[in-house]
């Protein structure tokens, strides 16, 4: 009995032990074709996007805008991020938390990472 507790806790550490592949590109269900970069430097992070006119997504008709936004790590294995949505209209420092394959926001959207 002993031998499986290990084992799954072994695999719980691993799962607790990998951090977070923050950069990338993502797709946002509320933009859907609009650009979402992320790069990280440290616990600095950097997303540039666009959004689209009338939108809400980027089609065709529509004119896209870029943007670019700072966020933070409070470690370089952290599984959270606080972005700053101020330069776009919005609050500072909106966690968005790593959930499985991408970032879960406050609001329900999540960003979903691509390849």
């Amino acid at each position: 009995v002993a031998a499986p507790a290990a084992v799954e806790l072994m695999g719980e550490e691993s799962a607790q032990a990998a951090a977070p592949s923050w950069a990338g590109k993502y797709s946002d269900p509320n933009h859907p074709g609009c650009k979402r970069e992320i790069s990280v430097s440290g616990t600095t992070v950097k997303i540039e996007g666009t959004d689209g006119k009338p939108g809400p997504g980027c089609g065709a008709g529509d004119t896209q805008t870029a943007w670019s936004l700072t966020a933070s790590l409070k470690s370089a294995d952290a599984d959270e991020v606080f972005i700053d949505f101020s330069p776009k209209g919005g609050p500072k420092d909106i966690p968005g938390k790593w959930d499985v394959d991408g970032i879960k926001f406050p609001d329900g959207n999540k960003w979903s990472k691509l390849g």
